[in-house]
């Protein structure tokens, strides 16, 4: 009876961990997301190590390899794989600012860019010109009907 008991403890234990580690991952995506630098090495730190010294707890208890422990393991590592994966991708990124003089006309069209429809490519043919246009197939300064 003392042995499931010390088994539940343990079990609470490491649950608590392991939902302290996963809090821990979701504020590194988010310094990282946001480009707050300092917060995400120190919480990358933080994530490793607190993955790392529980895995190494539950291998010193035997428990690494018991089935009831299995779902404690798979927890912890996946948290340092996916840490590790986003490290390695550099994944998420903050997005690149662009200051508000590039880029830009003072009508506020994107410079290269159709007023129509911002795409960048002319429209020759006159079709959905809101001016009228030219006809595709005749070329004449006729609006199109």
């Amino acid at each position: 009876m003392a042995n499931r008991r010390r088994y539940k403890e343990l079990e609470q234990l490491m649950t608590r961990i392991l939902l302290a580690d996963a809090a821990v991952f979701v504020l590194y995506l988010l310094s990282a997301g946001f480009g707050w630098t300092a917060l995400k090495v120190i919480s990358t730190i933080i994530a490793i190590l607190l993955s790392g010294l529980s895995l190494a707890f539950l291998y010193l208890n035997g428990e690494i390899r018991k089935r009831r422990s299995l779902w404690l393991v798979v927890g912890f590592g996946a948290v340092v794989v996916c840490l590790l994966v986003s490290l390695l991708l550099n994944y998420p990124a903050p997005a690149k600012k662009v200051p508000a003089s590039q880029g830009t006309t003072t009508s506020g069209v994107t410079e290269g860019t159709s007023p129509v429809d911002g795409t960048g490519i002319a429209d020759t043919t006159g079709i959905g010109d809101a001016t009228g246009g030219t006809t595709a197939s005749t070329g004449s300064a006729t609006p199109a009907a």
